[in-house]
Parts: C-alpha cells; structure tokens; sequence
C-alpha cells in the first residue's frame, strides 16, 4: 500500500478552488486505484498485503507506486492513468499471490485504522483479538464496547450536534479555550 494523506476531492472547488485542470485529472485519474486500494486494506489489514508475498512481487508493487507518485508529482494525467492502472494490477496480483500462499484475511467485524500517524484495530469480536494480535503485534485492538465508553464520555457539545446534524463527521476535538473565537462552543 503506499501512505499518501487522507485524497482530498481536487475537484471540489469549495475544498481546493485553486486546483488546475490537471491535478483534477490526475485525481479522477487515481481514484479508482485509491478504492481498490482502501479495498485491500480493509482485507488485508494497513500496509500488510506487500509482506504477504515474495520479495520480488513486493519490489514491483513498490516501483510502480513511485513510478505512480512521479505522475503526480508532475500533474500528468495520462501518465496517472497509466500508473494507477499498473498499481491496480498490482494489488490484485499481490491479492491472488496472497490467497495462494494460503495467507489469511483479517477476520470480519474488526476495523484498522490510521489517525494521525497511529493506527489501532476496533474488533467486533474479543475473541478474535488473539488472531489480530498475531497478525498485527503491537497495534492496540479496542472493543465495540470500548468504543462506546469513551464515546459516551465525549462533551455534551459533541453529542448535540451529532444528534442535530447526524451525517457530520468530527474532524477534531479542541478545548474552548484552543478556539480563540466568540463561538460558545
């Protein structure tokens, strides 16, 4: 896989109105490497299908990410496409590989995910931690019941506004003194 920040929308022109014909391109161009890809890592776990094969496999998945990255390091849309079709083959000969060499899948009903340079497991099931821990040693795995107590513990601010506008997504959580504006909350 290839850790590149959260793909903001290029063509969105409220988020990035100063984006260029070619950096929407080269967006659109990667996007369905970025699901393929999302895909994957749902399956396999963050950054763990290049482990799951030979070193020779891995070594090319790595070439065509940088091969990849230089496109759009360079605003290349047609060289983007080229590239995001060669990673896209990539993972799915890393998958097939994978599969064959009887490598397994995460389990369902656990979540990995990675915020702000720290990546933890939510599991819907404890008793498959022993297996994620094998498979993920030194990552922290939370239950679904440890989830809802620190949500329940969040402010009061928090849950009204999840209740008042339930498809908002909370991006950060700051003290009120952090905010620095006349806003009450």
């Amino acid at each position: 896989m290839t850790k590149r920040p959260h793909r903001q929308k290029l063509g969105d022109r409220l988020i990035t109105p100063d984006a260029s014909g070619q950096e929407v391109a080269c967006d659109h161009a990667v996007a369905p490497f970025d699901r393929l890809a999302r895909q994957m890592e749902a399956t396999w776990g963050i950054d763990r299908l290049p482990e799951l094969v030979s070193p020779e496999t891995a070594a090319k998945y790595g070439s065509a990410i940088a091969k990849l990255n230089a496109a759009l390091g360079e605003s290349d849309p047609d060289a983007v496409a080229v590239r995001a079709g060669v990673c896209i083959r990539g993972l799915q000969a890393m998958d097939r590989e994978a599969r064959s060499a009887g490598q397994q899948p995460m389990p369902e009903g656990f979540w990995m995910h990675e915020h702000e340079g720290r990546t933890f497991i939510v599991s819907r099931n404890v008793g498959d931690w022993p297996l994620i821990q094998e498979m993920h040693p030194g990552v922290p795995i939370y239950s679904m019941h440890e989830v809802a107590v620190a949500l329940g513990k969040l402010s009061e601010t928090v849950v009204a506004i999840k209740e008042q506008f339930p498809q908002s997504q909370i991006k950060e959580i700051r003290n009120k003194e952090e905010l620095d504006d006349a806003i009450p909350f």
